[in-house]
């Protein structure tokens, strides 16, 4: 009977401890959040880089994406009329009708890339079969304007005579697509941001939670108190993972709202377990950058390059396939790469290809992550 009792008290003792553990680490990660919420300075070292790298990606799909040309109209005959409005049509170009003199103009402010110019002729020498030109003038400022006026003019020209009962042109073109459907350039982008705004809400928030008790010397009453360092070290990474889950929750929401950010059926599911782990591997490096370091500067200073560098080399501002063979080396050492795939797979193109790959990587680098941030910061609670 003694033994009974014996061993029913211990079990209730352990289940004691349980709860009380499990309730000091749900109050270390309540006042984190709430810290956090009330922090100016950590949600500007959280939000500003994504927010500013988002409006840069803004100004640029509007200068790359369709290249603006002044164009200029001699012939009103019908032939002329269609070809106007193939190139109107284009994906290639944004068309501005104008004068002869207004062209020029623009081309020479650099307000446009290029001047296209239908000759008065164009109907008369097209009925007559003789040589039909259609001028170009480029302002080859840089190799990308230029390729792409040289390359998209023809290809008008191409589709106009192509559309005709008579033609010369017997080149067609069958287009075979990849992927079921186009994502603009910005939808694309919005990609590598997400991850970006994952990895610093991750590093720089579980740096300077962990920075924060050592700046302020809250650590020494923390390990003062009755709670063991097991479950401060707990508390402060589960603040940090749910603060950053809370974020990436509300980007989706507003992302699925205005339809840019949209996986379909099932695919949410590899989509949210991708977004967990990249936040959970955040959460563990910061963590383990805050005990190293233990400044709130330093941690934001190196968690925010950290994260930088790991948005450029997961296709920030590319597609990594396409960067020099070295980079691409590089970057499948880069484990914000495996996110950035897995995301794109499941959010545009509703694919399972190297699922399987993406999310293991992503598993190994969060049980990696929480395994240095545990160690970092229980050494140095040890020497506190």
């Amino acid at each position: 009977m003694p033994l009974s009792l014996s061993v029913g008290g211990e079990r209730g003792n352990d289940g004691g401890e349980l709860m009380a553990a499990r309730r000091a680490v749900t109050a270390i990660a309540a006042k984190d959040i709430l810290t956090w919420f009330r922090t100016p300075s950590a949600i500007v070292a959280s939000l500003l880089p994504p927010v500013a790298f988002l409006l840069i990606i803004f100004v640029v799909a509007g200068a790359v994406g369709r290249n603006p040309v002044a164009l200029v109209v001699e012939d009103n005959g019908p032939q002329a009329q269609r070809l106007v409005s193939v190139l109107e049509d284009s994906d290639a170009f944004r068309v501005r009708r104008t004068t002869p003199d207004d062209a020029t103009h623009l081309l020479d402010t650099l307000q446009v890339a290029g001047v296209i110019t239908v000759p008065a002729s164009f109907d008369d020498d097209f009925r007559a079969h003789r040589p039909d030109p259609v001028s170009v003038r480029i302002n080859n400022l840089n190799l990308d304007f230029t390729n792409d006026l040289r390359r998209s003019v023809p290809a008008a020209i191409t589709e106009f005579y192509a559309g005709q009962a008579e033609t010369p042109i017997t080149v067609g073109v069958a287009e075979l697509d990849l992927r079921p459907h186009d994502v603009d350039l910005v939808q694309f982008e919005l990609v590598p941001i997400l991850v970006l705004l994952l990895t610093i809400m991750g590093v720089v928030n579980g740096g300077l939670a962990a920075a924060r008790e050592f700046e302020e010397l809250t650590i020494k009453a923390l390990l003062l108190s009755p709670i063991s360092r097991a479950t401060l070290i707990a508390g402060k990474i589960l603040a940090c993972w749910v603060t950053t889950m809370m974020v990436a929750t509300l980007v989706l929401i507003l992302s699925y709202a205005f339809g840019v950010l949209q996986p379909a059926g099932w695919y949410w599911l590899p989509a949210i377990a991708a977004i967990g782990l990249i936040a959970l591997a955040g959460a563990g490096l910061g963590t383990a950058l805050g005990g190293a370091l233990r400044r709130f500067s330093a941690v934001a200073g190196a968690g925010i390059n950290l994260s930088i560098y790991l948005f450029f080399l997961s296709g920030g501002i590319g597609v990594a396939a396409f960067l020099p063979a070295w980079i691409q080396a590089v970057a499948h050492f880069t484990p914000t790469f495996y996110g950035v795939d897995a995301l794109e797979a499941a959010i545009f193109y509703q694919s399972t290809d190297n699922l399987g790959r993406d999310l293991t990587v992503l598993l190994a680098t969060a049980a990696v992550g929480l395994g240095l941030g545990i160690v970092s910061l229980r050494r140095r609670l040890v020497a506190s």
